[in-house]
This record gives structure tokens, sequence and C-alpha cells, in this order.
């Protein structure tokens, strides 16, 4: 199945690119599992905290993705 991943602030620095079209082998495939597999490509982004959100919804790490579905990488937000 391929997945559309947009990366975004200091994930777009380490993924290099700002989205990409992402191949897993699987049918179906958790959240949970996509973001193992992301963390197995770019290893980098083990140091910083990240979020995902999947249709820009915030949705359960157990949550079956479908390849429609774009799944964006999130840094830490700063407000005020």
């Amino acid at each position: 199945m391929e997945l559309k991943l947009k990366y975004f602030g200091i994930i777009a620095d380490i993924t290099q690119k700002k989205e990409e079209l992402f191949f897993v082998e699987e049918d179906t495939i958790t959240l949970k599992l996509l973001q193992s597999k992301i963390e197995i490509k770019y290893p980098k982004i083990l140091d910083i905290k990240y979020s995902i959100a999947v249709n820009q919804k915030f949705l359960q790490n157990d949550f079956l993705l479908e390849k429609d579905d774009i799944i964006a990488l999130l840094p830490p937000f700063a407000g005020g």
C-alpha cells in the first residue's frame, strides 16, 4: 500500500522532504506500525517528540489506515 506522508518543521529537515509517497508491504496497517516503519527509515525522528495526524485528525495508535489517507508528521507546537 502507498500512503501520502507530509512532513513539517524539523521533521521536514530530518527527512529532507516536505512530502512523500511511503510504501508499506501490508494491505492493512495501523498508525502505530506505520510510525515504527517511518522511525526505521528516519531514525533521527526518534530524537524529537512529534505528533501524527491522519486527515487532519489526531487518532489512536490502533487506527487502521487506508490508501487515500493523508498522514502528517507534526513537530512540537509553540504558542502563546
